[in-house]
């Protein structure tokens, strides 16, 4: 035979599972980022200083996030490497990499990031101009794995010679290994600065736009909101700031850091 319940027992239970509802709402929980960003070393774009994420790239795609109220991660990894991982794994992104008609189907773009032109170096030693790509077709061309130009350049059956990271192709340059260099305009001014060196930049031969590329499992509605917000970004001058936070007004120079 049940105890018939004391005066005021449930009304105090009740109570009590209020308070405990009222004191949960507005409590953060502990979830798990909804995005995993990968991203590679390339100054001024992207890099590690003190073990934090720098970089332009990186800027814009804090805002960005930010912006689209979306909770992620950023972890390092080689270009390549983080291509193919992203490609097999939703919720992956990976930033920035070049958009190419081979690439087109494989992930789900947030576009543009940047806008990068490429082109050639050599030494200043070497004998010859390259005024049309057609000239660079029998010479050793260094690039790295995972970079669009590169695989454009191997596309139409140019020599490429690939690396782990952009940054090893300006050692084998001088070292005479390669007979060009091709890299996007700005990285390679960087690395030609850094180093304290004179190369010669031959012909800008291809422009491409960088995304953010997503695992094709990602959330639609949740690129659709990143895209909008790129878009807005671009209209309301924000993306302009940022690039001229990284320039130095009074040389026109590009900033390894601000």
């Amino acid at each position: 035979m049940n105890k018939p319940s004391r005066p005021g027992s449930k009304a105090a239970l009740i109570a009590s599972v209020m308070l405990l509802v009222m004191a949960s709402i507005g409590k953060p929980r502990a979830e798990q980022p909804l995005l995993h960003i990968l991203a590679y070393h390339q100054p001024p774009y992207m890099e590690q200083k003190n073990n934090k994420p720098v970089g332009l790239a990186i800027d814009i795609l804090n805002s960005l996030l930010m912006r689209a109220n979306i909770n992620y991660d950023l972890a390092f990894h080689p270009p390549k490497r983080a291509y193919q991982y992203t490609r097999f794994h939703i919720d992956h992104c990976v930033l920035a990499i070049e958009r190419s008609q081979e690439r087109e189907a494989q992930f789900l773009w947030v576009s543009p990031i940047l806008v990068t032109r490429h082109a050639f170096y050599s030494r200043p030693s070497r004998n010859g101009v390259i005024r049309s790509i057609d000239d660079a077709k029998n010479l050793r061309i260094g690039s790295y794995l995972g970079s669009g130009a590169g695989e454009y350049l191997e596309h139409y059956g140019f020599k490429v010679e690939l690396t782990t990271s952009n940054d090893l192709n300006i050692k084998k340059l001088i070292r005479k290994r390669l007979d060009l260099w091709a890299s996007d305009t700005i990285s390679a001014d960087i690395l030609i600065r850094e180093n304290g060196l004179s190369l010669r930049r031959e012909l800008v031969f291809l422009t491409t736009l960088r995304a953010l590329a997503c695992n094709k499992g990602t959330s639609p509605d949740l690129v659709k909101r990143m895209q909008s917000e790129l878009k807005e970004m671009y209209r309301n001058g924000v993306i302009s700031e940022i690039y001229s936070s990284y320039i130095d007004k009074k040389n026109e120079n590009w900033l390894l850091y601000k």
